[in-house]
């Protein structure tokens, strides 16, 4: 099991001295609490290890301000962000902002510990509820757990057949340095694009496609470079309006 050096950042004591009483007993134990990013010591990202930022919010307000400090501080450091997850004002800063994912504080104590063991693991997962709120679907309770099953995933992504492919496009694998032909999505890409709106971690899709982790990652990158979005949560968001544009008749095939 994956762990990291944990710093907790929240304004709230209370809240603070929960969290590192929840998270005592897991591989993320906190080395740090404090109310601000700046009372961290820079030291802490000397060690070596894997640092994770654990930050606390409950306004957007200041909440780029406190990223944009965590990323200058720390920037190797994969920053999570907790907070209401019905505020969109505040999800969004936090995502706009660099924030590596973004939790409900409402979540589960274990669901929390999973959560941070997939951004250790470097797949850190974005509820896929928290995207249809995001895009005026979701409901207006906030998620429990973070969206990983197809039943939470809505209908499958299909692809405009109006733009050709060459027969082998489907096991293509463009160079990592190399730039996309065009936009079209291979079958195989589309497939794991999906998984990405379900919120599946690369170890289950190389499972599921009977391919290795390190395949998967090249796949991904492709898709972000020809849909042009930057991480795993943009290309979600993503795809997930492709599959409103569908449901709704706005894309047709030929």
């Amino acid at each position: 099991m994956l762990s990291a050096v944990c710093v907790v950042i929240h304004p709230n004591r209370l809240a603070r001295e929960g969290l590192k009483a929840i998270l005592a007993n897991s591989p993320f134990n906190p080395v740090w609490t404090s109310s601000s990013i700046e009372q961290v010591p820079s030291s802490i990202a000397s060690t070596g290890e894997q640092l994770l930022v654990l930050i606390g919010v409950r306004e957007a307000a200041k909440l780029a301000q406190t990223l944009s400090a965590a990323r200058a501080i720390f920037p190797d450091a994969s920053v999570v962000v907790m907070g209401d997850a019905c505020d969109g004002d505040v999800v969004i800063t936090a995502l706009g902002a660099g924030a590596t994912t973004f939790l409900d504080d409402r979540i589960s104590p274990s669901t929390l510990i999973k959560e941070l063991e997939l951004v250790a693991q470097g797949e850190p997962v974005i509820s896929v509820l928290l995207i249809k709120r995001l895009l005026g679907q979701g409901p207006a309770q906030a998620p429990e757990v973070a969206a990983r099953t197809s039943e939470q995933a809505g209908a499958p992504i299909t692809l405009d057949q109006r733009q050709p492919r060459k027969p082998d496009d489907e096991d293509e694998v463009e160079d990592e340095d190399g730039a996309a032909s065009n936009t079209h999505l291979s079958s195989r890409e589309t497939a794991i694009l999906n998984d990405l709106v379900q919120g599946t971690p690369n170890k289950v899709i190389a499972k599921r496609l009977n391919i290795t982790e390190a395949t998967v990652k090249v796949h991904v990158k492709a898709i972000l470079r020809k849909i042009g979005v930057q991480n795993r949560t943009q290309a979600a968001i993503w795809g997930l309006r492709r599959q409103q544009d569908i449901q709704h008749g706005s894309v047709h095939s030929e």
